[in-house]
């Protein structure tokens, strides 16, 4: 929208903006992290078989190739 002098909002055409894209992946809900001693119940939105605490932190590689 845009203001005019007046302080009327013209619309200045195009589509509204309303999702990001696709949806994010889920996993199955009720999953409790793989460390022995941790109860920890894990986000339908964690890939990882243990949370936060335990995950190993190794981070994905995206692009390239791998690094000697």
């Amino acid at each position: 929208m845009v203001d005019r002098a007046d302080g009327a909002d013209v619309s200045i055409g195009g589509q509204a903006f309303t999702t990001y894209g696709r949806p994010s992946k889920t996993f199955a809900e009720g999953r409790i992290c793989g460390e022995p001693s941790c109860e920890t119940l894990l986000s339908i939105y964690n890939e990882s078989e243990f949370c936060y605490q335990h995950d190993s932190g190794a981070a994905p590689r995206l692009r390239g190739r791998k690094s000697a």
